[in-house]
This record gives C-alpha cells, structure tokens and sequence, in this order.
C-alpha cells in the first residue's frame, strides 16, 4: 500500500479514536470498517486515486456515520455557550503565562538598550580618542547608505 495512503487511513482513524473512549463492541466496528478501508487502499495506486474513490464508496458514508453512532466520552475542554462553542480557558494559567511572556520580553528589551548605549558609549568614547575614528564611521555609513540602492 502506498504510505501517503496509508497515513489518510490512519489519519482518519486516529481522529476517531481521538474523539472517543471506545467500548469494546464499537473497537470491533471501527476495526471491521477500516480493515474494509484499507483493502480499499491497497487496491488504489496513489492517495490521489484512494481519496476519489474512498470519497464515491460507501464506506466514506459508514465512516462518517462513525461519528454519531459513537458517544464522545472523552473530556473536552469546548463547551457550548447558546449556538457557539466556547473552550474553558483557566484564567490563572493565562494570566501566569501573559506575566511570563512579559518578563522575558522586558529582559530582551534591556539587553538591547544595554547593547545600544555600550554601542554609543565605545564609539563616541573611540571617537574622542582616535582622530581618524569619525572619517572611518563616516565612510562606513557612507558604504551602508549606498549599499541600498544596488541591483539585485
């Protein structure tokens, strides 16, 4: 069987045994369905070829039949509000997650200005001390300002 074949068939699977707790009855007629899909599958030459004739089989019908025969039993952390499914959110990890992404965005920003002002500092510090120092930053920003207008 062709693996991208194959990864649909498991894809399609696992989606499945992601929604729901399973008993053992419902485990043999997913097992039964999708052991019907893949000899689907292996008589298919690509997941082109498997998806167009999977989508015109019945057994796409019995497959998405899966989905309300089954009964979620598994947690879910999306709860309907009215006709809008809303997910409950902890509002502590939330805010301690924001707290955490806040600090280390301040202390990237410090990082920066200490760099700058270093920056500044040894340059006008170098400035002061070697007379060519302004005659070579000049050059350089001369080089950096003309390098924009290149061809590419």
């Amino acid at each position: 069987m062709d693996t991208m074949v194959k990864a649909s068939i498991d894809g399609r699977k696992n989606a499945v045994l992601g929604a729901y707790d399973l008993s053992s009855d419902e485990k043999k007629k997913l097992d039964e369905l999708f052991a019907k899909i893949e000899e689907l599958g292996a008589s298919c030459a690509d997941a082109g070829d498997f998806e167009a004739k999977f989508a015109a089989s019945p057994l796409n019908a019995e497959y998405m039949k899966l989905f309300t025969d089954f009964v979620s039993t598994k947690q879910s952390k999306v709860k309907p509000v009215g006709d809008v499914q809303v997910e409950e959110v902890d509002m502590g990890e939330v805010a301690a997650n924001t707290a955490k992404d806040a600090a280390v965005a301040e202390a990237g920003y410090a990082v920066q200005s200490v760099r700058g002002r270093v920056a500044r500092k040894t340059m006008s510090e170098i400035r002061d001390k070697v007379p060519v120092a302004n005659d070579i930053v000049g050059i350089k920003n001369k080089i950096d300002f003309f390098g924009r207008f290149k061809k590419s």
